[in-house]
């Protein structure tokens, strides 16, 4: 019994050698270490974004990322990923793919018009477009003319004068004519309307003031986000009355 147990104990040892010396030549080999894993800097998602939202700085965050991973990496490209917007929503830590922007040139109006606005087109002219200098993405103050009138109320016969007010003020243009993008083209033709953000509100005295009156566009100074409360003027507020000297 005694000799069975020694030849077992030397048979262990010797599998535990020959176990070990395999072990070694195959660590040994040159093809079996371990190499050196390699990465690449991309854009991850740093918070949720939503579909239909304009990726800004803070919501993006350059990650570490294999560069043999089997999987399709991310962009690397600042650029072709800040101000675009997203198809659909990205998660947190999910990797910016170019498949899951719109590029900006092919981007819809729908897409880009502000939180809480509408879209609404009016025609223009040369002397409405201030001559052909308004460009998407300037702000404009909006004055409409109303001609006299004369409204018969209960009997009575009420008269309204020509009259011109500035309707809506920092407005946003959204398109000249088919175009949403800064470009102009030399020698184009004139666009023959504006597109316009505005709120509902905003909206109805627009198309209210547009068929039933006469409009002007006044364009805005880059950084000028100011309002001025206007009281309207008719012909009379520039007539000097009598006995009056203009100094």
């Amino acid at each position: 019994m005694e000799s069975i147990n020694k030849k077992i104990l030397a048979l262990s040892i010797i599998m535990a050698l020959v176990t070990c010396l395999l072990l070694y030549f195959y660590i040994s080999k040159p093809d079996n270490h371990s190499s050196v894993i390699e990465y690449t800097e991309i854009y991850a998602a740093k918070v949720e974004i939503p579909a239909r939202t304009v990726v800004t700085d803070e919501m993006i965050v350059k990650v570490q990322f294999p560069k043999d991973a089997k999987v399709t990496m991310g962009l690397s490209d600042r650029s072709r990923i800040v101000g675009k917007l997203t198809k659909e929503r990205i998660i947190k830590g999910e990797a910016i793919l170019s498949d899951r922007l719109y590029a900006g040139e092919k981007t819809n109006m729908a897409f880009i018009i502000p939180v809480g606005k509408r879209a609404v087109t009016i025609g223009v002219n040369e002397v409405t477009e201030v001559g052909d200098y308004i460009l998407p993405g300037d702000n404009v103050d909006v004055i409409a003319t109303f001609e006299e009138a004369a409204v018969e109320l209960e009997g009575r016969k009420i008269y309204y004068p020509k009259y011109t007010k500035v309707i809506l003020q920092n407005v946003q243009v959204m398109g000249v004519g088919q175009n949403m993008q800064v470009l102009k083209e030399k020698g184009g033709k004139l666009p023959a309307s504006v597109t316009l953000a505005v709120s509902l509100e905003e909206a109805e005295k627009l198309v209210l003031a547009d068929e039933s009156g006469v409009l002007r566009l006044a364009l805005k100074p880059a950084a000028d986000n100011s309002r001025i409360m206007t009281t309207g003027v008719i012909r009379d507020d520039m007539v000097i009355p009598k006995g009056k000297i203009e100094n």
